[in-house]
């Protein structure tokens, strides 16, 4: 794949989290939070197994077939955390801010990565330093009231652009070391899990919800978190 193929694709992905921050929104007159998304995550894993039984795994060599399905699970299970902290923090944010506000201030985190990379000793250039000030400068006059203050669910969505960040880069880490289908489902999966255990414990989950949302969910799910996430 050449660089301008995988910038393409990074293109469509954001243009479909773009319509997806409306199903989600639209979702939150339905069913909770974490109903929604331990709902979507799943039927984003349930998207990738047709993918996973035609495309064949082949560990390395250097690793048994137990020893790889233990690395997807580790993988997956630790950047399904990190995909859980942010998606929950967002779509609580999103039920009382706008879609538009809500994708804005999420997207912050392309400007985080580079930043927490200093970290590990990765030096951002001027551009990354120049697109920090526009974006701070961006959600300051989107976001920002009279008061000096954030709505409470832009500041929900902040934090959770902070761990949207903090999912950047352990896909980073773990997507060259494993097959990135399965990477995907694991972490999906773990997302889902820690989402519908969270549900059943704070949450009514109801028929009536669940078909209320039910638009919203098949596109969060199907295309937004099944496409655009893999």
């Amino acid at each position: 794949m050449t660089a301008i193929h995988a910038n393409l694709l990074l293109l469509l992905t954001a243009l479909i989290w773009g319509c997806g921050f409306v199903a989600q929104r639209m979702g939150t007159d339905h069913v909770g939070p974490f109903t929604f998304n331990g709902v979507r995550f799943a039927l984003g894993a349930c998207v990738l197994i047709p993918v996973m039984l035609r495309v064949k795994m082949a560990p390395p060599a250097y690793l048994s077939k137990a020893s790889a399905w233990k690395r997807y699970l580790l993988g997956g299970g630790l950047a399904g955390a990190a995909l859980f902290a942010g998606a929950t923090l967002q779509q609580i944010g999103i039920m009382t801010t706008t879609a538009g506000k809500a994708g804005f201030i999420t997207g912050l985190y392309v400007v985080m990565v580079p930043l927490m990379g200093l970290a590990f000793k990765q030096r951002p250039g001027l551009g990354t330093w120049i697109g920090a000030v526009l974006a701070v400068a961006g959600m300051y006059l989107l976001s920002v009231t009279e008061s000096f203050s954030l709505t409470p669910g832009d500041t929900f969505v902040l934090i959770g652009a902070v761990f949207w960040a903090v999912h950047v880069l352990v896909i980073g880490w773990l997507s060259p070391r494993m097959d990135p289908i399965r990477l995907a489902a694991a972490q999906f999966g773990a997302c889902s899990v820690l989402s519908l255990i969270a549900a059943a414990s704070t949450e009514s989950i109801t028929f009536s919800g669940l078909a209320g949302a039910s638009g919203a969910l098949l596109f969060s799910g199907l295309v937004s978190v099944g496409v655009a996430y893999t």
